[in-house]
């Protein structure tokens, strides 16, 4: 047999198929390395975007429990009448009320108009939504004791619609040996200050 007598369609028949079928092979190879490599690519990234919504979502956690924690507070507050506009009604009767318990002989009062105060610790979150006012009282008032003058303020602290802070207080004894028990035995003038702090939702009249 010479070379012209080379039999190609013996090849072809034999390695044809073999052929096709590693070409078949190869691409599939490929094909799944390829997926397989984006598969892989995409977990990374749900796993990223997950990792990322869970501690958004434990932000939101910590946040709704900040928010909670600081409504119960400001509730509080404005029950007690720290936070809302000053009632004079609501003080006046306050100090009778606190007189008439204490036992206090005599007492006169005079409450200044409100000020506005320039709080000493600021946050830039706030801006004009929250303003601190006062406003001064003058107390005088006539003492049997002394501890009745502790006293009296201890209660008005309790009741009173707000929160107030003692200046100063001038004792002055009448001097007198004999006197009657329901009778004062030394006059006192007392500066007190009267807190109060209103909110945007207080300012526009906003409840809820």
């Amino acid at each position: 047999m010479n070379q012209s007598d080379f039999d190609w369609d013996y090849v072809r028949r034999f390695t044809l198929i073999p052929t096709i079928c590693a070409t078949v092979a190869a691409v599939s190879l490929v094909l799944a390395i390829w997926v397989h490599d984006k598969q892989i690519q995409r977990n990374d990234e749900l796993s990223a975007n997950y990792a990322a919504v869970h501690e958004d979502y434990d932000a939101l956690i910590d946040q709704r429990r900040v928010v909670d924690r600081y409504h119960r507070r400001y509730q509080s507050f404005r029950n007690l009448g720290f936070i809302g506009r000053e009632s004079r009604l609501d003080w006046v009767e306050t100090l009778r009320t606190t007189t008439a318990r204490v036992g206090i002989p005599r007492v006169s009062y005079n409450i200044q108009p409100q000020l506005r105060v320039v709080a000493p610790v600021t946050s830039l979150m706030s801006g004009e939504e929250i303003q601190i006012r006062v406003s001064r009282l003058q107390l005088e008032m006539g003492l049997i004791h002394e501890l009745d003058l502790l006293r009296f303020f201890d209660d008005l602290q309790d009741q009173a619609p707000g929160l107030i802070k003692v200046d100063e207080c001038e004792l002055a004894y009448f001097g007198e040996a004999s006197r009657a028990s329901s009778e004062p035995n030394l006059t006192t003038n007392c500066t007190v200050q009267i807190y109060s702090v209103i909110t945007s939702d207080v300012e526009y009249g906003v409840t809820g």
